[in-house]
């Protein structure tokens, strides 16, 4: 087995820590009491509610893309944004010409 074929089998300790040399010899122990310690600190449990989004990009962007919101919506609201540009653009630059 290659070198980098046991990094990726490796744990969820770093490998710079977690090295063949450093594991079983006892002045590592602190370092990996270092390690632990951090894992320790990590926040468990679900992730803090996001803020509520205040612009309209951001309020358009959490009720159709974020979570379980997601959904086909945006296509069509494009759709019909490009036929009414384009209408728009169409009656300005022809169709008013033609009363």
């Amino acid at each position: 087995m290659s070198f980098i074929a046991r990094r990726q089998l490796s744990t969820i300790i770093p490998p710079k820590i977690a090295s063949a040399k450093n594991l079983g010899s006892n002045p590592n122990a602190k370092r990996m009491a270092e390690v632990v310690s951090f894992y320790k600190k990590l926040p468990t449990g679900p992730a803090p509610a996001a803020k509520k989004p205040t612009n309209p990009f951001a309020r358009y962007k959490a009720a159709y893309f974020d979570g379980d919101n997601a959904s086909g919506k945006p296509l069509l609201h494009l759709a019909i944004g490009i036929i009414l540009l384009g209408y728009t653009w169409e009656y300005q630059t022809h169709l008013k010409h033609h009363h």
